[in-house]
């Protein structure tokens, strides 16, 4: 049997990967206006292909449509993320703990690779840092074989994905933050389940924490400029949070 190789992306899949990863990273920030003809002109596209995306990220709920206003991108919703969060807490340290089951030597190696990687950009690329932080605790959490809870923290992972730049390392926890993740590595390698699950746990209570401080915080600022009946705002970028937080 003939093998087709691997289909390259369609215009419509490379406009809707392009604009998604605008609304992540927050080159295209909360409540800006997407016109359709304008974007196509800066992709080189029809305005079908753009039109497909939006379609696409309305359904992804990071983007929304108002009839004769047009399409926006979507507000990032505090409440829910602290709900995403809230069950990252909870089943993140499970997947921690389940991973002794399914690590190999190799596994081993390419996490204690990333935190190397992590300690070159940390105090020089934070976004770099959050790639390379999200990249090491799916390593981790794949080790898994729980792959239920799996799909579930992955699904979480995808809907709460805009906080990964949302909120950048605070270079004072960076430091805590690598010796946790090499304490991890440890204990990986002895194949102690209940301190893995146990640094997890305190590495999401505290930045857990962390957030619904920036998040209060926030709110408080929003009342003040604008009065009581103020809406709460996003969380502000840069706030004293950390990747592991949200970008994992």
């Amino acid at each position: 049997m003939r093998l087709s190789k691997a289909a390259t992306p369609t215009r419509a899949q490379w406009v809707y990967e392009q604009l998604k990863e605008a609304i992540l990273s927050g080159a295209l920030e909360p409540g800006e206006r997407l016109v359709v003809d304008q974007l196509a002109r800066d992709f080189g596209t029809s305005p079908i292909p753009v039109r497909e995306a939006i379609r696409r990220l309305e359904a992804e709920e990071l983007v929304e449509t108002t009839p004769y206003i047009g399409a926006r991108v979507a507000p990032v919703r505090a409440d829910q993320l602290e709900e995403l969060m809230a069950i990252r807490k909870e089943l993140e340290p499970l997947l921690a703990r389940t991973a002794v089951l399914g690590a190999t030597p190799e596994a081993i190696d390419e996490l204690e690779d990333l935190v190397r990687r992590m300690d070159e950009v940390a105090y020089t690329d934070q976004l770099a840092y959050s790639r390379l932080n999200y990249e090491f605790h799916r390593k981790l959490y794949s080790l898994s074989p729980w792959t239920v809870t799996l799909r579930i923290v992955n699904t979480v992972w995808e809907l709460s994905a805009r906080t990964r730049f949302v909120f950048l390392q605070a270079p004072e926890s960076v430091e805590l933050s690598q010796a946790e993740h090499r304490a991890m590595v440890e204990a990986l390698r002895r194949g102690d389940a209940q301190e893995l699950e146990r640094l997890v746990r305190t590495q999401k209570e505290r930045a857990f924490d962390l957030f619904r401080r920036s998040l209060a915080n926030s709110q408080g600022k929003s009342q003040a400029a604008h009065g009581p009946n103020a809406a709460a705002g996003t969380p502000p970028a840069g706030a004293d949070s950390a990747a592991d937080s949200t970008g994992h």
